[in-house]
Order: C-alpha cells, then sequence, then structure tokens
C-alpha cells in the first residue's frame, strides 16, 4: 500500500501520541486509572489513524471500525468508573457531614420529677 499523505490525519495522530505520554505520565504521578485510560483509548485512535496514513484504511474497513468502536467504549468506561467513584466519595463525604451535625447538637437532659 502506498503512503496516503493526510495532513490532518496526520496531526491527529500526532496529538494522540502526546495523549498517550501525558495519559501515562499523570497516571504514573496520581496513580488513578482515568488518565490511563483515556491514554489507552487515543492510542487506539492513533492506530486507526496510523493505519490511515499507511494507506490500510480500504483494505482494513472492519478491523479499523473494531479498533475505533474499542477506543470509544474504553472512554465511556472510564468515564463511568469516574463518576461512579465521585458519587461514592459524595455520599460518603455527606454521611460524615451528617455524622458530626448530630455529634455536635446538645444532648438532651431529661427532667427531673420532683
Amino acid at each position: 500500500m502506498a503512503l496516503e499523505w493526510d495532513p490532518i490525519t496526520f496531526i491527529n495522530l500526532i496529538l494522540c501520541i502526546i495523549i498517550v505520554v501525558l495519559g501515562y505520565l499523570c497516571y504514573r504521578k496520581m496513580r488513578e486509572p482515568l488518565p490511563l485510560y483515556i491514554g489507552a483509548a487515543f492510542g487506539l485512535f492513533g492506530v486507526s489513524h496510523a493505519a490511515t496514513l499507511a494507506g490500510f484504511r480500504v483494505p482494513w474497513t472492519i478491523p479499523l471500525i473494531i479498533v475505533r468502536t474499542l477506543a470509544y467504549l474504553l472512554v465511556i468506561i472510564a468515564l463511568w468508573q469516574q463518576l461512579k467513584i465521585s458519587l461514592i466519595l459524595k455520599e460518603t463525604r455527606q454521611a460524615w457531614v451528617d455524622y458530626f451535625k448530630d455529634e455536635m447538637k446538645e444532648p438532651v437532659v431529661p427532667e427531673k420529677k420532683e
């Protein structure tokens, strides 16, 4: 296959490479999986862009559709997990706030009967 030069696809490939590297570096720094998943998804997009630039767009149509679909699914899964974690943290935080509100109330002292 002949090289198919497309400046838009080439720029997309370069940006995908940058996002993959930044995703990995963020993961190493924060130890949270979200940047790693996003970087992996953009790595898959980069594979698709590289195949397109290499001239495999037509013969590899079905595999490229699968690769891109997997990349989108990876982003969806990563964001879903982040949303779940965020909601759990929010509920936990609210539970602690409610707990300490109860602790701060003055205790009710029963009246003495004389």
